[in-house]
């Protein structure tokens, strides 16, 4: 699941690795791209601020920050470009099957964490308590607990995970849009 215009998955292992943050790549990216549903495009410094502030980021050097807040820039620049330029950063397909469950688990962790961490403003709280925002969080709740099933063939396997992130891709830009006028209050106050 490569997507154009992210750093690779790796590099950003071997980044947040640097770091010694506890997040691994998936949560960090779910984390961003729930925090930039609240916040937009301020979500990327915050986010890039968060991580270098860790345990052990002092000795990150300068590459590591730009390769963050580039990573933070494209995901939140494809989420206010609409649904079919947003994707999730997410293992390479060669990895096995159980690992990018897990991951794909891991990142709605982190989505979900990113919208709690930003929705301090009444319009944002408002927002995600309705119906569709509501039933998202539980939806990504239970992929938050998906396995692969020992009953599933490979290519059914294959088939359910490719399906679980179509509906997580789709379910975050629906988020972001749901989030419109909360983003747009949290900026307007934030300027004043």
């Amino acid at each position: 699941m490569a997507s154009t215009g992210l750093p690779s998955f790796s590099l950003i292992e071997d980044a947040l690795g640097e770091l010694g943050a506890s997040p691994g790549v998936t949560e960090a990216h779910g984390s961003l791209c729930g925090l930039a549903c609240v916040l937009g495009g301020r979500a990327g410094p915050a986010w890039v601020a968060s991580l270098l502030t860790a345990d052990g980021a002092a000795e990150a050097g300068a590459d590591t920050a730009d390769l963050l807040g580039a990573l933070a820039e494209a995901s939140c620049a494809a989420l206010s470009e609409g649904a079919m330029a947003f994707t999730l950063l997410l293992p390479p397909d060669e990895r096995p099957l159980a690992e990018r469950t897990e991951a794909l688990g891991a990142w709605c962790t982190g989505f979900m964490e990113g919208l709690g961490e930003a929705a301090a403003s009444p319009g944002a709280r408002a927002a995600l308590a309705s119906d569709t925002a509501r039933e998202i969080i539980g939806d990504f709740a239970e992929i938050a607990r998906a396995t692969v099933g020992q009953a599933e063939t490979e290519p059914e396997g294959e088939a359910a995970y490719a399906e679980l992130v179509e509906f997580v891709r789709v379910s975050v830009q629906l988020m972001f849009e749901e989030l419109h006028e909360a983003r747009g209050a949290a900026g307007n106050a934030s300027l004043h």
